[in-house]
């Protein structure tokens, strides 16, 4: 089990959580709008690993695409500004 380190279950918009814990399966989390992260046992707490800061109205349209379509690939790369 992971130690819950400023875990949360309502994440913002652009947070990632992972959650490795006892009530549920390990999964990470990519909240994209109003998020309760929750399982048929109650909340679930999650530790925010990562934040996206940018194109959040992106993030969100591929979120509801996936809810309406299922599965997609959906790939995050680190973007460095030197």
């Amino acid at each position: 089990m992971l130690r819950q380190e400023n875990a949360t279950s309502h994440p913002r918009p652009g947070q990632l959580l992972l959650y490795a814990g006892r009530q549920s399966e390990p999964e990470i989390l990519v909240a994209y709008g109003e998020t309760r992260f929750a399982s048929k046992f109650g909340p679930l707490f999650g530790n925010p690993v990562l934040t996206i800061l940018e194109r959040l109205d992106e993030l969100a349209r591929i979120g509801r695409s996936i809810l309406e379509t299922g599965a997609s690939t959906l790939r995050i790369e680190l973007m460095r500004n030197f």
